[in-house]
């Protein structure tokens, strides 16, 4: 009986045993879970209506935000000027006595101080009505501010900002090249105003590159300003690399902003523009206005050292200027920066300096 009893209990140990293995996890008499893993979603970019470049969805809240414009000093009193690389436009305008004058517009990238501001003249409401937001002036004739004003822009100067912290006269320079704003101030301010719509066309393949010819340099020479762009290369912040750039000399001397950086672009884009000398001030001379409105002439677009030649056309006051290929299809610009030199037809001058043909090759005589 003692045999048999130990017998049994060996069996019995024996088939527990049995039975532990075949309730081992990841047998295949056993069901097993599967987890399954979401993908990430795909980010969605958003494009700034005035550079085209990307940025991510949670990252653009800004765009929102309204367009900065401001009237900006060009005379030798009034450089360096303050963050004009911010900028994603930049105007340069005739003014009376042949010098010129800037009219940046800041949106994707809002500096905190603007300046030198100075007077608004009689171009700039053609200029700046497309754009919405505030524009940034000081002073000037009561026809031009008028014009100005009937655009719908909240108008800033140093009268309606007398109670607003958005505004300095800069100590170290001299009146009147000393007054200086503080953009992002100002933006947040007027933060309820519309954010700008996109006027020009933008793309990593650009119109000039795929249609133009090379190009390494061009001047336009007003009646009293020399404005020359170099093909360089610059580090934008939008891009991981350097890139190639337009790099800015302002008579005869490279220009550079507050702070110590060469003015750099990608574009440049050179307007053929009539101009109206009616109006007359008793102390200036005649202050020129270039004809924008109901209007069209020859544009000419230089991107990644290339050259295209294009027109331009502007409707009404409120619409944007549209830049065509003389096929009439719509322009692409390279995705960054971009500067406008609005020339006067009867009294400046493009020169443009391309690349010297390669010298044929002479056959081998037999």
């Amino acid at each position: 009986m003692q045999i048999g009893s130990k017998l049994l209990a060996l069996t019995t140990l024996f088939a527990l045993t049995l039975t532990g293995c075949a309730a081992t996890p990841g047998d295949s008499a056993t069901p097993t879970q599967t987890q399954t893993v979401e993908p990430e979603p795909e980010p969605v970019f958003i494009a700034a209506p005035l550079t085209g470049v990307l940025y991510e969805e949670s990252q653009a809240e800004h765009l929102k935000l309204p367009a900065i414009l401001g009237k900006v000093d060009n005379t030798w009193g009034g450089r360096p000027q303050y963050a004009l690389n911010d900028a994603d436009i930049v105007y340069m305008t005739r003014v009376e006595g042949g010098m010129t004058r800037m009219l940046p517009v800041w949106h994707s990238r809002v500096p905190e101080e603007i300046g030198p501001i100075r007077s608004v003249r009689p171009v700039d409401a053609a200029i700046i009505d497309p754009y919405n937001g505030i524009f940034v002036y000081s002073g000037g004739q009561a026809p031009f501010k008028r014009a100005a004003k009937d655009t719908g822009l909240v108008m800033s100067d140093e009268d309606t900002e007398s109670s607003n912290d958005t505004y300095f006269r800069e100590k170290s320079r001299n009146a009147p090249w000393n007054l200086i704003f503080r953009a992002q101030k100002l933006q947040q301010n007027y933060a309820d105003q519309p954010a700008p719509a996109t006027g020009l066309q933008f793309d990593a393949s650009p119109s000039a590159v795929n249609f133009g010819a090379p190009a390494t340099a061009m001047t336009i020479k007003y009646p009293g300003t020399t404005s020359t762009w170099d093909l360089g290369t610059a580090s934008f912040p939008w891009a991981a690399a350097a890139e190639p750039a337009w790099l800015h000399t302002l008579d005869k001397e490279e220009h550079y902003q507050n702070g110590g950086d060469r003015v750099v672009t990608k574009n440049v884009v050179v307007l053929e523009v009539v101009h109206d000398n009616s109006f007359i001030d008793p102390k200036y001379g005649a202050i020129p206005k270039a004809k924008l409105i109901d209007n069209t002439g020859v544009a000419h677009i230089f991107t990644d050292g290339y050259y295209l030649k294009a027109t331009w056309k502007k409707g009404g006051s409120a619409d944007p200027i549209v830049l065509l290929t003389e096929d009439g299809l719509p322009i692409k610009l390279g995705i960054g920066n971009t500067w406008f030199e609005m020339m006067d037809t009867a009294k400046s001058k493009l020169t443009i300096v391309q690349p010297k043909p390669e010298p044929a090759t002479k056959s081998a005589e037999n």
